[in-house]
């Protein structure tokens, strides 16, 4: 593998079908796509994932990280947990947050094993969503903060 993190100033809905696959809605995507820095995580000349930093106050958040489902479970996750911390440190803030679902099971896991802490729950978060989200048998209703 060859990742690199490529800066995607423009033509930003071009990796849209990354993005939802960390965020199902698209008009919710919509609502924060031109916002922030969006990075196109690459594997030679192949998009695999994307990352999407916002900086808000006194942190960066990671507000969406997704790969292609062939690209998980070989590091690029924790690569692009490494880029983001990188990124916030050069912007001068020294704190990462990110959220996720209550049923993303697999995602709270994730952040877990690459240091993060849960700090909070937006409780109703999802409720909001135009459809409802369901994961590995679960509903997402609220978003867990790290």
């Amino acid at each position: 593998m060859n990742i690199t993190f490529e800066l995607v100033p423009e033509d930003r809905r071009r990796l849209l079908p990354l993005l939802l696959l960390a965020d199902e809605s698209e008009a919710v995507v919509g609502s924060y796509l031109d916002r922030g820095t969006l990075f196109a995580i690459r594997d030679g000349d192949a998009d695999i994932g994307v990352l999407l930093l916002i900086h808000e106050g006194d942190a960066v958040e990671v507000k969406n990280l997704a790969l292609a489902e062939g690209s998980r479970g070989q590091g690029v996750g924790t690569l692009a947990i490494s880029f983001a911390a990188k990124c916030a440190r050069e912007a001068g803030v020294d704190r990462l947050r990110v959220g996720t679902a209550n049923s993303s099971l697999d995602a709270i896991r994730f952040y877990q094993k690459v240091g993060f802490r849960m700090s909070d729950v937006k409780r109703g978060f999802f409720d909001a969503y135009p459809e409802p989200i369901w994961e590995d048998g679960l509903r997402a209703r609220d978003m867990i903060m790290f």
